[in-house]
């Protein structure tokens, strides 16, 4: 990897965690790691792993999307940010690709005391994405339920479209508090760290 590629991706990824350590000063601040267990090569380029970056003036109990300030979800392939939703800013839920959405249209859970991801969907009704202007994702994951797929460990699909609907699910999940510029520098470690 040449050093040039390394500085624009770990540039992406200072960029994404400055951005959300400065967006609330109160609140708590994590990322989200989820590393695919297959590609999703519906997007171009594939998607080897979704990041998603939230905040919460919650300190204990079990974080529910109308207890977040900000939410996003990005994806990841090598290091290399390339795509994002924001879903939730400064604690308001809002469209994406034109396509609006409400605090009912989306699902959030992480436990705070076991430091446990649950469910999460950033547009339960991911059909509505047909009417989107540009690429949009509807990205999900429900580890916890007894539900059948679609509805998988992590499911994307592009655009409402069914033939884009892939179920890769993932191989691991980590989350890490961002308590100041240490965790954005961590960060910048781990998504420009190459593979052996």
């Amino acid at each position: 990897m040449n050093i040039r590629r390394m500085t624009h991706q770990g540039g992406a990824a200072v960029a994404v965690a400055i951005g959300l350590l400065t967006a609330t000063a109160d609140a708590g601040v994590f990322f989200t790691i989820y590393t695919l267990n297959t590609p999703y090569t519906a997007a171009s380029p594939n998607v080897t792993q979704v990041l998603m970056s939230w905040s919460t003036n919650l300190t204990s109990g079990t974080v529910e999307q109308d207890d977040l300030t900000d939410w996003s979800l990005s994806f990841l392939n090598g290091g290399n940010l390339f795509y994002t939703d924001n879903i939730v800013s400064a604690g308001s839920v809002q469209a994406i690709g034109g396509v609006s959405r409400g605090i009912l249209d989306i699902v959030f859970n992480f436990n705070l005391d076991t430091f446990t991801a649950g469910n999460f969907d950033n547009l339960v009704e991911g059909v509505r994405l047909a009417g989107a202007s540009g690429p949009a994702y509807n990205i999900y994951s429900y580890p916890q339920g007894p539900f059948e797929p679609p509805y998988s460990t992590l499911g994307i699909w592009a655009n409402g479209n069914e033939s884009t609907r892939q179920l890769p699910g993932y191989s691991s999940v980590f989350t890490v508090p961002a308590p100041g510029t240490i965790a954005a520098i961590a960060l910048v470690g781990l998504c420009t760290r190459r593979r052996r």
